[in-house]
């Protein structure tokens, strides 16, 4: 077992084996399966580093179905962590969308606030710890600088006062920003509960913060401010949150927007344009550096941007910004460019990701040899079956093949006596000249 394989823990390896065997990505171990991609690994990197340093950035994840779109998204969120950025994830779908004037733009925002997650809360719902470790955190420099004993209680009106005055500090700046001051009223009305104990008004405040009000009414009587987050301001709104969130301690906030495919079938083409107008205006914030710390990720494929009938391309103004650089080659690519496209993986590529995950079995199942049950030859006769299908070669893609590589692994671990001749050829006369070709190489 490899060095890198043995700081897998049994619970990781459950979670990569049935989350791919399921077709879907696991959330945790991802580490441990990736194969290829460096170089967009790399910029992917660059970009978060220099969302740490203040930029902003906004970038597409661009490839067919299969191609890996939704991996490299958790794979970006893992490395997000590691570099100390907070994470919002949502799916774009029929009732989440960017624009709109019935809820479904302030859906978006309330499910990527439902879905924000730090390092130490990697499931959702992160937003109240992330409250609560700013006011430690203040607690704790003004006791450090002011030389106090610990923490004092609230009883104590000499701390209480610094405190508040750390918290104005961070207030006003939000004040700053677009909707920021009705977001630092809300959060000096949390802080004030924090310390009376008032928890109804603190569990109102991580509502209103996390764009769950519906009428102004309602969080007027609840809360004493006058503004709501709604579908059109709801971007203003996520830039403050990335001002808070930087002022909290973390590097940034990654936004991570999937299926954006849905905003292409939008059948309605005004509502489809006002969502590419919505996305227009997010580039422009983000290239105009009027966003800072914010990384937004859009996962489509490549109708989604090239259809000039009804994708991004449809809108002029997008298609002047996301056009390829046209000196780019397949061997010399610029990743720096707004739009990241994602290859189908290499057949050398599919081969060492099958070996890893039989690594992976191994270690969940503890089968001491495993290569007995499936060798390197088993796995290079998997991968050259699915290159001899019609148009594998160009278009074989992970999932399946993970499914399928699984499954076997399955069957004959569950099944010791059954005849592995049933399930691998022992010729291998159907291969093509190509297949023949990536045989060659592998066994070099």
């Amino acid at each position: 077992m490899s060095q890198a394989m043995q700081k897998l823990t049994r619970k990781g390896a459950n979670a990569i084996i049935q989350s791919m065997g399921g077709g879907v990505v696991p959330q945790e171990g991802i580490e441990h399966v990736v194969v290829g991609r460096v170089k967009e690994i790399r910029q992917l990197v660059e970009d978060l580093k220099n969302t740490a340093d203040g930029l902003s950035c906004m970038k597409f994840l661009i490839g067919d179905y299969g191609t890996g779109k939704s991996f490299m998204a958790t794979l970006t969120r893992y490395i997000a962590y590691k570099e100390q950025f907070a994470v919002a994830y949502t799916d774009l779908t029929a009732n989440r969308r960017l624009y709109a004037h019935d809820g479904k733009g302030l859906a978006t925002y309330a499910n990527l606030m439902q879905n924000l997650s730090t390092k130490s809360r990697p499931n959702g719902n992160a937003l109240r710890s992330i409250i609560e470790r700013w006011l430690s955190d203040v607690q704790q420099k003004v006791a450090l600088e002011n030389e106090f004993d610990g923490i004092p209680d609230a009883s104590d009106m000499r701390f209480t006062r610094l405190v508040t005055a750390e918290v104005q500090n961070v207030v006003r700046e939000l004040q700053e920003l677009a909707g920021g001051f009705d977001f630092a009223t809300v959060l000096t009305k949390y802080y004030n509960a924090y310390l009376s104990g008032d928890e109804t008004t603190q569990e109102a405040a991580v509502k209103w913060l996390r764009g769950e009000y519906r009428t102004k009414t309602e969080a007027r009587q609840e809360l004493g401010v006058r503004d709501i987050i709604n579908d059109d301001n709801w971007f203003d709104y996520l830039k403050v949150m990335t001002k808070f969130i930087t002022s909290v301690g973390y590097n940034g906030l990654l936004a991570l927007f999937d299926e954006a495919i849905n905003l292409y079938k939008i059948d309605h083409p005004q509502s489809r344009n006002k969502n590419y107008e919505r996305v227009l205006e997010f580039y422009n914030e983000c290239a105009q550096g009027r966003a800072e710390h914010l990384m937004l990720l859009f996962m489509g494929t490549t109708d989604f941007l090239e259809d000039e009938r009804r994708g991004l391309f449809s809108y002029k103004a997008l298609k002047s910004r996301l056009q390829t650089n046209q000196y780019e080659t397949e061997e010399f690519r610029d990743l720096r460019q707004p739009v990241i496209k994602l290859a189908p993986l290499s057949a050398e590529e599919l081969y060492v990701l099958l070996q890893k995950l039989r690594e992976i079995y191994a270690a969940l199942y503890s089968v001491e040899n495993i290569t007995a049950l499936v060798s390197d030859e088993n796995i290079l006769e998997i991968v050259q079956k699915a290159l001899a299908r019609p148009g594998g070669v160009q278009f074989i893609t992970p999932r399946e093949l993970v499914r399928e590589f699984i499954g076997i692994l399955n069957l004959l671990h569950q099944n010791p006596e059954m005849e592995k001749g049933n399930i691998f050829a022992e010729r291998l006369e159907m291969a093509s000249q190509e297949t023949r070709r990536f045989t060659g190489r592998v066994l070099e």
